[in-house]
């Protein structure tokens, strides 16, 4: 659980992008019906690493917000298109996995670190801004 309402589900990563189409996803939202338990959380996101979204705000948002696309990402518990606009009666399910076209993760270098802040030492060219 990342929030109040929000449920974190860890899937299998997604190998192949097939927008709006990913068939766990839709078996999944299938599984289920408006009545069911599942839906005390209005929202569900499908990530990649379900420790690190709950372990902090931030990272919710991070991983929400930058791995998803809602207009091919979005699915959901009863889903339907009326009048030319999609809803859906249970919860919204969002894909906030890592997909192939994404760039590759940020990963800190410890080395590269030690250097900048060697140049943040009293008398270091870049002292009193980092």
């Amino acid at each position: 659980i990342a929030l109040p309402g929000v449920l974190l589900v860890q899937g299998p990563p997604c190998k192949e992008y097939l927008p709006g189409e990913d068939l766990n996803l839709l078996r999944f939202s299938k599984k289920y019906t408006a009545d069911d338990p599942i839906n005390t959380f209005p929202l569900i996101l499908v990530v990649d690493d379900s420790r690190f979204c709950a372990a902090a705000l931030n990272n919710w948002l991070w991983t929400c917000f930058t791995r998803s696309n809602p207009a091919t990402d979005s699915y959901g518990i009863e889903s339907f298109s009326q009048a030319k606009h999609w809803g859906c009666s249970g919860s919204l399910i969002i894909d906030a996995r890592s997909k192939p076209h994404h760039a590759p993760p940020l990963i800190d270098d410890p080395a590269i670190e030690e250097q900048v802040n060697q140049l943040a030492v009293n008398g270091g060219p870049l002292q009193g801004i980092i």
